[in-house]
């Protein structure tokens, strides 16, 4: 039996779900939920980042996104109320699986998910991928009212080239870059140009790994509105960000908001 058929049966994925918070005006309020998928307890794939570098050298990533993807749909329908969802996908994936668009908008309404809920967080460890799928499969996922956005900029293989060939709603900084910005100017220079080529592009940022409120006041003060981190919140099953009131704070989502 491969990882693949073992991570087929049903709880095998666990998805949990990490707030991202907007700052810009008040009380944070919930601006999305990225669902993080995790392997089966107790194994060895547990981990997220070995779980999907098995599947990369099994070359497995697009097999495993999918099965990530229906869990994370199946797990958001869950929820109470109406908050946006941040789903992560391998461009492999969005330029190699045939109709991988319809697929994931039939699997999004099945669940009544409208897709103006919906952001993809595009992730990449390889290149180069099928440009022109990649290109048409992004096409309809914005025409339905999908976000794109670049996942771990300034890390790995997140760099201008994915910005050029995504066009992305929104940047999202690599907490690596984020995490001590307020004691390194370096850090804090990356994330200000970030800023300012997303204000160039008309894409949002949103900065990872806020544990530390210096780090969230200069991320604040440099132009950045929505975040996500531990000082918020960790990650959790739906059941448990059910009783918080994270998603008492959910605004109501009008269609190209």
């Amino acid at each position: 039996m491969t990882l693949i058929d073992t991570l087929k049966r049903p709880g095998a994925i666990r998805i949990e779900f990490q707030p991202m918070l907007c700052i810009r005006s008040g009380r944070p309020r919930l601006y999305a939920l990225e669902a993080l998928a995790r392997g089966p307890r107790g194994s060895s794939v547990e981990r997220p980042n070995v779980l999907f570098e098995y599947a990369r050298r099994k070359g497995e990533e697009s097999q495993l996104d999918s099965i990530c993807i229906a869990e994370a749909l199946a797990s958001a329908a869950t929820l109470p109320g109406k908050p946006r969802i941040s789903i992560n996908v391998h461009g492999s994936t969005l330029g190699n699986i045939p109709h991988f668009a319809e697929h994931f908008l039939d699997a999004a309404e099945s669940f009544e998910i409208a897709p103006e809920r919906l952001i993809l967080e595009i992730v990449e460890h390889r290149a180069p991928w099928t440009m022109d799928s990649f290109q048409s499969t992004l096409g309809t996922l914005r025409d339905a009212g999908v976000r794109i956005a670049v996942d771990d900029l300034g890390v790995g293989a997140s760099n201008f080239r994915m910005i050029v060939d995504c066009r992305p709603d929104h940047l999202k900084v690599d907490r690596y870059i984020v995490d001590g910005c307020s004691r390194d100017s370096v850090r804090s220079a990356v994330i200000a140009s970030i800023v300012s080529l997303a204000d160039a592009i008309g894409a949002s940022p949103i900065a990872e790994g806020i544990e530390h409120e210096d780090d969230l006041e200069v991320v604040a003060k440099l132009g950045i509105g929505v975040v996500q981190g531990f000082l918020f919140a960790p990650a959790m099953p739906a059941d448990e960000l059910a009783q918080t009131a994270y998603l008492e704070s959910t605004p109501a989502i009008k269609k190209g908001s």
